[in-house]
């Protein structure tokens, strides 16, 4: 079991004992989210305010970062089978949400920074939080 931690790392659990047994370096801001890659079970993403890194998790690794809008993320998915991450970030009352192919993920257990700013990714949909408000009224 993993989980990310205030602590900018991810932290891995046994479950029998109830022990931290390891935890991956440090990331710039703490890990807000993580995803198991469905492909390689030693293959860890973990999310945090300004990158999505890949990890090997056997031998605790960096594979690759992408660096994200420096906007606070609110949730962040992979989709293995449809080939692309997603992620949704909150600001200023306005949920946007991104997308990226994972094409831009070598996994070659290189580590390559892959920008995914703002023009580089793509806008799938934006919502201002007033108008919701305002249609449940």
């Amino acid at each position: 079991m993993a989980n990310g931690s205030t602590d900018r790392t991810v932290k891995y659990w046994d479950l029998e004992s109830m022990e931290n047994i390891s935890k991956s370096g440090r990331d710039s801001t703490p890990i807000s989210h993580i995803c198991f890659s469905t492909e390689n079970p030693d293959h860890l993403f973990a999310c945090s305010a300004e990158n999505i890194r890949l990890w090997n998790i056997e031998t605790n690794q960096a594979l690759d970062c992408l660096g994200l809008p420096p906007k606070p993320v609110a949730d962040f998915r992979v989709s293995f089978s449809k080939r692309f991450l997603f992620l949704t970030t909150i600001q200023a009352n306005t949920l946007t949400v991104y997308y990226s192919s994972l094409d831009n993920i070598n996994f070659d257990e290189s580590v390559d920074t892959v920008p995914m700013l703002d023009q580089d990714m793509i806008k799938v949909d934006k919502v201002v939080a007033k108008k919701v408000q305002e249609n449940e009224k």
